[in-house]
């Protein structure tokens, strides 16, 4: 039986206890790009640091993943912990060439077989489908039955998210339809969805306030969920504003008491794109919870 391992990126928002804790999960990091200094997310700049430059930073952030060669390096320091196979799961080809440019480099690649993934997404929702692959990998899954499950999984993951302003992804090109928006993006809180087949990052709604806003995207989850058969877990994950995703999770959970409710921060990466005090609500088939 082939020992699989399970390889992510750092927008993927797993922590070091949740890489100790899963055990046969592997974390390549991403890099940015803020006041001429290169950091590796989750490495040499904490959430804090970066989100308090963010806000004075004369220029915007740029990011950057990691190069095929790093790539296939650190296959090469996962086989050799003993693995036979790797699948290897990313942030989402709709705003990124990274997953592309990954299946293309691996024909070259003489270490392990790799199974790429692209996740569709990023942040919570693709860090529970990774825990999900790890599980099935304890479970004694081979590797076509983990990869079916989760292209099963990542089918029920979507998301909703509310900016304060659109100058950063106008900005850095990830806002598909950007030029219907960017003339009034000063005084809207534009409301923005992967939930499209190219899972690119596109504009639906302009609301007036913050306020507005969430009520907006928490009745977008209310009518999906009515026309789901089997059970959610919501994601609610923030940039530099943990306080508020809190108060957000305890109001939620009153209308939602059966469902699990995961709360988070939004690493410096995909945090680049979307500034200071955004709001995400995302969900996913509820795989642990059965």
């Amino acid at each position: 039986m082939s020992k699989i391992a399970i390889v992510t990126d750092s927008t993927s928002g797993l922590s070091d206890k949740d890489l100790a804790e899963l055990g046969n999960v592997f974390l390549v990091h991403f890099e940015v790009q803020l006041n001429g200094k290169f950091y590796h997310e989750g490495v040499d700049i904490t959430d804090a640091q970066f989100y308090k430059e963010l806000s004075t930073a004369p220029e915007f952030p740029t990011t950057a993943p990691p190069s095929m060669q790093e790539m296939f390096d650190f296959y090469d320091t996962v086989a050799a912990k003993g693995y036979d196979e790797i699948i290897s799961i990313h942030i989402t080809s709709g705003i990124t060439g990274f997953y592309n440019n990954l299946v293309t480099a691996l024909n070259d690649y003489t270490g392990p077989k790799v199974h790429a993934v692209d996740s569709f997404l990023s942040i919570q929702p693709m860090g529970y489908l990774v825990k999900y692959a790890s599980k099935l990998a304890h479970d004694g899954e081979n590797v076509d039955e983990i990869l079916a499950k989760v292209d099963s999984q990542k089918r029920t993951i979507g998301e909703y998210f509310v900016v304060d302003d659109l100058k950063n992804l106008v900005h850095g090109g990830r806002l598909t339809n950007a030029a219907a928006f960017a003339g009034s993006m000063l005084r809207i809180k534009p409301i923005l969805t992967m939930n499209n087949p190219e899972h690119k990052i596109v504009a639906t709604d302009k609301i007036r306030t913050m306020h507005r806003a969430l009520h907006f995207i928490e009745g977008e989850f209310e009518e999906h969920r009515k026309n789901t058969d089997y059970k959610l877990r919501m994601f609610l994950t923030g940039t530099n504003n943990a306080d508020s995703m809190e108060k957000w999770k305890e109001r939620l959970a009153k209308q939602y008491p059966d469902l699990t409710i995961e709360t988070g921060q939004i690493s410096p990466v995909i945090g680049a794109h979307l500034g200071n005090n955004a709001y995400v609500l995302g969900w996913s088939e509820e795989v642990f919870d059965k």
